[in-house]
């Protein structure tokens, strides 16, 4: 599944993104996700995943926190700047330092 609309998400609302993304996990073995956006939802992050593959959570190092948010890939493949906007104010601001000027307490 592809990560460019979370790349588009990035430069057009000035985020911190990668997508795709890729770490080891508890067993040394790798670990994709379409994307990890920084500043939103943990302190971590949040792993951004497509349902309806099922969640890799018991996978993931129990030392970092993230969240992972399962999405359906027919509203989130393709770039929608109010519905991603939507998504990351839900999600809630992590990050250090102000939010984005486009982001307001929900």
């Amino acid at each position: 599944m592809s990560s460019n609309a979370w790349v588009i998400a990035a430069s057009e609302l000035g985020i911190r993104v990668t997508a795709p993304y890729s770490e080891k996990d508890r067993f040394g073995m790798p670990l994709e996700f379409i994307a990890h956006v920084r500043d939103f939802g943990a302190a971590a992050g949040t792993l951004v995943w497509y349902m309806p593959q099922p969640l890799p959570t018991s996978r993931i190092h129990s030392n970092v926190v993230y969240v992972v948010s399962a999405l359906n890939p027919a509203l989130y493949a393709d770039y929608d700047r109010d519905r991603f906007i939507a998504l990351l104010t839900a999600w809630g601001w992590s990050g250090r330092g102000p939010a984005p000027d486009w982001y307001h307490e929900p």
